[in-house]
């Protein structure tokens, strides 16, 4: 059997490494680990309104329990 060369070798390692650092890093740069996203513990305008539904949600339930 004849030997891979060794740059084959090299070049299939670097295009998957490429390929699974294309997955890794936007999900770093989306919680700002990097130059991106959001600063730290600054509330998106939609974590804002969420919170507002949940308390809504839990008022309802809790004036339903209430009931029985």
């Amino acid at each position: 059997m004849k030997e891979t060369p060794l740059w084959i070798v090299i070049v299939i390692i670097i295009g998957f490494l490429g390929f699974m650092l294309g997955y890794a890093v936007p999900p770093f740069m989306e919680v700002g680990f990097g130059h991106g996203g959001q600063e730290v513990g600054q509330e998106a305008p939609a974590d804002k309104e969420l919170m507002k539904q949940y308390q809504e949600l839990y008022k309802d339930d809790s004036s339903s329990d209430s009931g029985q």
